[in-house]
């Protein structure tokens, strides 16, 4: 079995994130793939990222029609910051045996790779797919540990959907529909108030 984990703060998560995980399932042969929101990117930080149990609610939402792709809540559900390596050595009793990991990297990550927690016991584990964004995804054909999945750049970005929000403009067009009507009924312009409650405990 081979199996693509696509971690990332998905704030929000758009129809980019899709192209990339269905990319995935048709250029690696991949059984599936599992979403894994973060709570806390370590490398990234929190400011300006939308609410976990938000962001976790819409990757659910997202993956509605899509039965290749799952999302787990690991990391939204474990408290403090959100290592790679804690979460695939967490997972690993839950696939089946001898299966094929792949984790879903941007090639704008590349050059923050070698400073991953864990990194060497990650390259152990399974290989990384490096798609095109704002890198040097030809770096991927000089680590055998890397594999590069050719497909077109998207152009959309979490930025721009928070933007557009930012804006009260359409997202219909750079989101799954499940997530811009999640948005419209849960998320305010930013700067607003947050909405009052929370989606699920976290």
């Amino acid at each position: 079995m081979r199996i693509g984990l696509f971690g990332g703060s998905f704030n929000p998560v758009h129809l980019g994130h899709i192209a990339v995980a269905r990319a995935a399932l048709d250029r690696l042969g991949l059984d599936k793939v599992v979403f894994i929101p973060s709570r806390h990117p370590p490398l990234k930080g929190a400011e300006g990222l939308m609410p976990a149990d938000l962001r976790l609610a819409l990757v659910r939402a997202a993956l509605t029609d899509e039965p290749a792709m799952e999302c787990n809540a690991i990391e939204i559900e474990r408290e403090g910051p959100s290592f790679t390596v804690d979460t695939v050595e967490a997972l690993l009793p839950t696939f089946p045996a001898g299966a094929e990991l792949y984790f879903l990297l941007g090639a704008d990550c590349l050059a923050r790779l070698p400073r991953w927690k864990g990194i060497e016991r990650l390259h152990a584990l399974l290989r990384f797919a490096i798609f095109p964004r704002g890198g040097e995804a030809g770096q991927a054909a000089a680590d055998p540990r890397l594999v590069h999945v050719p497909m077109p750049e998207s152009p959309l970005s979490s930025t721009l959907v928070r933007a557009r929000l930012a804006e009260g403009a359409a997202i219909g067009d750079i989101v799954p529909a499940p997530v811009a009507a999640l948005l419209a009924d849960r998320w305010p312009p930013l700067g607003a108030a947050p909405p009052a409650g929370d989606l699920i405990p976290s």
